[in-house]
């Protein structure tokens, strides 16, 4: 359909050669082409000279080698395939743009339909449309090409190969085709089932047996997920690697293993390495609050935006930090100012699933270093991981030196709160237009289901926050009550709003007197 909708906009037939696109060639040149049966590949690989002699017109060769490299193609670079699961495997590449611009023949952007597909041509497994903006040619062509990333399923027996296609919207003679090979592609084991959330009776705080360590929990009981890890993170040394949904209590786990560090081994570290900034401050919240007041323990911030001096290092109990600062001071373990390093008894790394991300190297450099540092001075350091559940927690949890006693890995269904889930589509590909018209639809999801209760949107800028919650808003003064979603008196938002510098925010604090 897309060739019958170029024959009529092109106003020629599809086996015709492709430079007859271009008004500037004259029409004994395109008929020779097509008479000796010239392909534009050939073309190319010509010299403008050989060109004038094939078509016995030496005049014309140069223009048609130009035109020949005019023609919108774009070529597929650097094929990779990665196995993700058995059943998921991600194609990567990069798009390089394999023609000559002309502001005259390709104006602004230029349109391209991508997919992938099988080896017998017979299931599109994914496919998106390609807009290619001048800029980003010019960008392209200085060595910045554009990359991509697909993820695509794959059956067993694994295929030979799969195809890349490139197809332009508007111009005959652009079809680009890779093969992605599987040949050498190795598939994941076949994955362990998630551990089983046991029926047990939910252990009291008590369990703890120190009063000191009683008084950091309000709660009575611990949930059933924290009750079966209980014994292995307070009674052993053994490292250990939970999964589990957000929310579902691995910090207290976490917190059972440096609760048992500073009972058995007072004198050692506890280092909690987090891979986002925020993670830590909300970590030094609470652990100031409870280790710090509570037990007397110095718990010190090691990041980016805050380094203690080396006497407050070497005093304190609990060192928070990021990936990146813990590698640097790491790396010198041997020298003196890094005595400190040694002392560390428990390694907590939240969020290892995104060991796979970018800055999974640094997780990896840093587990790698703290263990051989543990086996050169025969002392003991465990490794306390955090995750969500993952598919592979085989492979994180021998990385980690764990044996299956020590490994948590429960079902993404395993919550202490149920989870029910909605989906809504929407078919617009463009991002500002699509946001758009999901504002309407999640303001009807808030009265359906979240009525009087706290509710949670994400969105991917600052800016379309404000818009996000301007049509909020809307929406609600539409329904005559502009300050549905606000819970404090008149008095206590006109004080809000005084404090408030940001315009913005300011607005979405509505009073009655800014009801307009």
């Amino acid at each position: 359909m897309l060739v019958y909708c170029k024959m009529f906009e092109r106003r020629q037939w599809h086996f015709e050669t492709p430079l007859r696109q271009f008004r500037s060639i004259k029409l004994e040149m395109a008929m020779k082409i097509e008479q000796r049966n010239i392909s534009i590949e050939s073309l190319r690989e010509m010299a403008p000279d050989d060109v004038g002699l094939v078509l016995s017109n030496k005049k014309q060769g140069k223009a048609i080698f130009d035109l020949s490299w005019q023609i919108p193609r774009i070529r597929f670079d650097d094929v990779r395939s990665q196995p993700l699961t058995r059943t998921v495997v991600r194609i990567k590449f990069t798009l390089v743009p394999d023609f000559d611009w002309s502001d005259g023949a390709h104006g602004t952007s230029q349109g391209f339909l991508l997919w992938i597909e099988d080896a017998n041509s017979e299931f599109i497994y994914h496919s998106e449309e390609y807009i290619l903006l001048r800029k980003e040619y010019l960008n392209a062509r200085k060595n910045r090409p554009r990359e991509v990333e697909w993820v695509v399923p794959i059956f067993e027996p694994i295929p030979a190969q799969y195809y890349l296609r490139c197809l332009s919207l508007s111009w005959f003679g652009c079809d680009e085709e890779a093969t992605v090979s599987f040949r050498h592609l190795l598939l994941p084991e076949i994955y362990k089932p998630h551990t089983k959330l046991l029926d047990l009776i939910p252990l009291p705080v008590s369990s703890l047996s120190n009063p000191h360590f009683e008084d950091l929990y309000k709660f009575s009981h611990f949930n059933p997920l924290q009750t079966q890890v209980f014994h292995c993170a307070y009674h052993s040394d053994e490292n250990m690697l939970v999964g589990s949904p957000t929310g579902s209590g691995k910090t207290i786990c976490a917190e059972f293993a440096a609760l048992r560090i500073f009972s058995m081994q007072p004198k050692k570290k506890v280092v909690y390495i987090a891979p986002l900034k925020a993670l830590t401050r909300e970590c030094l919240s609470n652990w100031v609050l409870s280790f710090g007041t509570k037990l007397g323990k110095i718990v010190v911030e090691l990041t980016g935006d805050h380094t203690p001096d080396l006497r407050l290092l070497k005093r304190a109990d609990v060192i928070i930090t990021t990936p990146e600062k813990w590698d640097g001071i790491t790396r010198f373990w041997k020298s003196k100012s890094r005595a400190y390093v040694l002392e560390v008894g428990l390694v907590i790394l939240d969020e290892i699933h995104l060991l796979g991300q970018q800055r999974g190297a640094i997780l990896e450099v840093i587990v790698s270093r703290m263990r051989y540092i543990s086996e050169m001075l025969q002392s003991n350091c465990r490794f306390v991981g955090l995750s969500t559940a993952l598919a592979n927690a085989v492979d994180v949890s021998e990385w980690l030196g764990i044996s299956r006693h020590g490994l948590f890995n429960f079902s993404p269904s395993v919550r202490p709160v149920p989870v029910t889930v909605h989906i809504s589509g929407f078919a617009n590909d463009y991002y500002c237009p699509r946001m758009a018209t999901m504002n309407k639809p999640a303001y009807v999801a808030i009265q359906t289901h979240s009525k009087d209760k706290p509710v949670l949107i994400f969105v991917s800028s600052r800016r379309q926050t404000r818009l996000t919650a301007f049509d909020l808003i809307f929406y609600a003064a539409l329904d005559n009550n502009p300050k549905k979603f606000s819970r404090l008196s008149e008095d206590e938002i006109l004080f809000l709003r005084s404090t408030i510098a940001d315009s913005n925010l300011r607005h979405t604090r509505v009073a009655p007197r800014d009801r307009t």
